[in-house]
């Protein structure tokens, strides 16, 4: 019987052509450390995407939701505190990439926790957050270091996995060159954690 990781094998080695979005799921549904491996086998730094990818696949579950989950929820304190870690980052991006009004944003920042229905409200504005990822979107997709198809379609699937480009940036870090570090994110995402930047604060919850 087919399969998504045979399809991704034919279309990597040009055997075949599909749109980028039937990936989507690929690695939901190719999860194994030998599947991962054959996955990013062709993209330069494999080695380096199979630990990436590995490494948030072991910090989630996807046994009760369409897309990968954060294993555990730490307590409030700990979530204000990685918060600030990746407030402090996304700060330091706003100053690589000339962003002066959000960098100010950052700066007067208060990370604050907030349930999750005050978060689901501020997620549904117009708020810096998206400001700040639609800038960080456009540039790592320009500093990608190679522009195929394969390329585009990966980054889909990676995105596919949980839903969340931020972490699909993190796996894929080492094929694009943009100056930024998404391991505070990553640990802010492991930890159950979800934010918004707002002219109003930095807001976090689980």
């Amino acid at each position: 019987m087919k399969s998504l990781l045979s399809d991704w094998c034919a279309f990597c080695e040009g055997k075949a052509v599909f749109d980028k979005s039937h990936f989507l799921g690929l690695l939901k549904a190719h999860s194994g450390s030998e599947e991962v491996r054959r996955i990013f086998s062709y993209f330069p730094f494999s080695e380096k995407l199979v630990d990436r990818a590995e490494r948030v696949l072991a910090s989630g579950n996807l046994e009760k939701s369409l897309y990968l989950l954060p294993k555990f929820k730490v307590g409030e304190v700990e979530l204000i505190r990685l918060g600030r870690e990746w407030l402090k980052e996304q700060e330091r991006v706003c100053g690589v990439l000339g962003d002066s009004e959000v960098l100010k944003i950052c700066e007067d920042a208060r990370v604050v926790f907030v349930d999750g229905h005050d978060m689901d409200h501020w997620l549904q504005r117009d708020i810096p957050h998206y400001w700040l990822f639609d800038e960080v979107g456009d540039v790592v997709r320009g500093s990608r270091v190679s522009d195929t198809d394969q390329t585009y379609a990966l980054f889909e699937a990676l995105y596919g996995l949980a839903a969340d480009y931020y972490l699909a940036w993190y796996i894929g870090r080492p094929l694009f060159k943009f100056d930024i570090d998404l391991e505070p994110y990553f640990r802010f995402w492991r930890a159950g954690g979800r934010c918004a930047l707002t002219e109003s604060g930095f807001f976090v919850t689980n």
